[in-house]
């Protein structure tokens, strides 16, 4: 089952990364896209295994490159590094208030945006990147953790849908049968 819950969450990444691209209303307003990947990834992170965190890391982010103009494959390594210190140290981090899913998504949305910046830096690619650059990172880590407290409730739907459940008997199994020569009343 663990395999249908993967695949959910897959086509969940692809369906958000190909409407937050194509909406074109906050990059025209306001001057950025919005990422859905780091909000994802932070809440499969605290639910799923390593696997569907790799999957989803390389899944997601060539998905991304082929959706948008950036460069190939740039966020892989951020992504997969954010999940893997998650899911790491999902043992001691406290998810069920609002507030924290919200910070762990505004964070994973900064740190997602920082270290990708690093890596086109130390790729020789020249990106744009000035005091507006700024005002981009605090509104993407900004959105990536709203869509984190969006993220959160349907991948536990997700988990609880393909959990198995424990078949009903169309009998009472708490009758107990005893089988031998005496009758007892």
């Amino acid at each position: 089952m663990r395999g249908f819950l993967t695949l959910s969450i897959l086509a969940t990444a692809l369906v958000s990364t190909y409407v937050l691209t194509t909406w074109s209303f906050p990059q025209r307003t306001f001057g950025f896209q919005i990422d859905p990947l780091p909000a994802l990834l932070i809440v499969v992170a605290l639910r799923c295994p390593i696997s569907t965190i790799g999957i989803l890391s390389i899944f997601g982010s060539l998905t991304q490159s082929a959706l948008s103009t950036s460069s190939i494959g740039t966020t892989i390594l951020p992504l997969y590094t954010l999940g893997f210190i998650v899911h790491m140290n999902s043992q001691h981090i406290a998810f069920n208030n609002v507030g924290t899913r919200f910070i762990l998504g505004a964070s994973a949305g900064a740190f997602v945006s920082i270290t990708s910046l690093c890596i086109l830096l130390l790729s020789n690619q020249q990106p744009l990147f000035g005091w507006f650059s700024f005002w981009q990172w605090i509104a993407t880590a900004g959105m990536s953790g709203l869509l984190a407290l969006v993220f959160f409730p349907i991948v536990n739907w997700l988990n609880r849908s393909v959990e198995e459940q424990p078949l009903v008997a169309p009998y009472d199994t708490s009758t107990r049968i005893i089988r031998g020569p005496h009758i007892h009343g």
